[in-house]
């Protein structure tokens, strides 16, 4: 077992990787209510049950954690444990930070995908519309509990997008964790326990660090996690990718924006792009006209955009990085590029 603690405007948020982790033992001796996701395979007495996916973060799933918490008399020396993948840790950390101004909050990961990024943090947020996290708040949790005994029971599908956000955290943060996941792909695809406590170690402690100096967004530092969501999020929308999935595809193709602007070589773009490969995730998509149509409009609606341009973070070389203003029309252009050829 592993832990990392990393400081916030509320305090100290305490991360544990290993197995066999039980939430009541980080709770402090609270009353506790749980939001479990139904597809997570975790059976809590008297939990409320929400269906997993992007189709759970919605306005009517907001009303009835609230309802829920209400039923159960929960009050502000509470906590609400949310148990499940990204999206359901998602919608219980937006709730978690507006009922009563503020509930304690334990998240319990149980995808690859949530504990690298999802629970690491503090964003809870629903989607409006077609836009993907357009209503949230910051409001970080008091522990998350990464038990990588969760992993064994994932879909590979499931399983392997979540590697498109380690490596993202290698591209532009860390080239010696790039290096360490291209060493032990191969250990990661087969789920070796120790490599899996590892890059999940690793890559949460890489995002924590970047949540102390920049948590809400205010100085830049932040939108580096960004790299690959720009395309990643225009495509998930409309293509059936999971999100890791699409954020490859959009790390595939934002690293051609970068390297056509001279930041990245070839060299360093193709090991990206193998590295990705390696790990069973996709560097293109083929998309219809109509796909490619909707993709740009979204584009227009995201939140890094400023006028004409939006504010995209590249890589530099690897390990490093850069924020960039990137012309809408330069990513439309981009999103062209994945129009079916046949």
């Amino acid at each position: 077992m592993r832990e990392f603690f990393y400081r916030h405007s509320r305090g100290v948020t305490r991360v544990v990787v290993g197995k066999g982790l039980r939430p009541e033992d980080y709770l402090a001796g609270r009353r506790a209510v749980y939001v479990v996701d139904g597809g997570a395979g975790v059976a809590v007495e008297g939990a409320l049950v929400l269906s997993g996916g992007e189709e759970v973060k919605g306005l009517e799933t907001l009303t009835k954690i609230y309802a829920f918490l209400s039923e159960r008399g929960v009050d502000r020396g509470s906590a609400l444990v949310a148990v499940g993948g990204g999206a359901v840790l998602d919608v219980a950390t937006f709730a978690a930070g507006t009922y009563m101004r503020g509930i304690g909050l334990v998240l319990v990961p149980t995808t690859l995908l949530a504990m690298v990024d999802a629970a690491i943090g503090g964003k809870g947020a629903v989607d409006w519309g077609p836009i993907k996290n357009l209503v949230g708040v910051f409001y970080q949790p008091e522990a998350v509990l990464c038990d990588i005994g969760f992993a064994a029971g994932l879909p590979d599908r499931v399983y392997r997008a979540a590697f498109a956000e380690l490596v993202k955290y290698g591209v532009v943060l860390d080239r010696g964790f790039f290096s360490w996941l291209s060493e032990n792909a191969e250990a990661l695809l087969r789920r070796d326990e120790g490599a899996l406590e590892q890059a999940v170690y690793r890559g949460a402690s890489i995002k924590a660090s970047v949540v102390e100096i920049d948590e809400f967004e205010t100085r830049g530092i932040r939108q580096v996690l960004n790299f690959g969501h720009t395309v990643g999020h225009a495509i998930e929308r409309i293509s059936g990718l999971l999100h890791g999935e699409a954020v490859a595809v959009g790390m595939a193709v934002e690293g051609e924006i970068a390297a056509e602007r001279g930041l990245m070589s070839g060299e360093g773009l193709r090991a990206v792009k193998d590295l990705l490969a390696r790990l069973g995730l996709p560097t293109s998509a083929c998309l219809t006209e109509a796909q490619v149509a909707e993709a740009k409009k979204l584009v227009a609606f995201d939140k890094k955009r400023r006028g004409d341009v939006v504010l995209m973070p590249m890589p530099v070389g690897l390990g490093k990085w850069v924020l960039e203003e990137v012309s809408v029309r330069e990513v439309e252009e981009a999103l062209e590029g994945l129009r079916c050829t046949a």
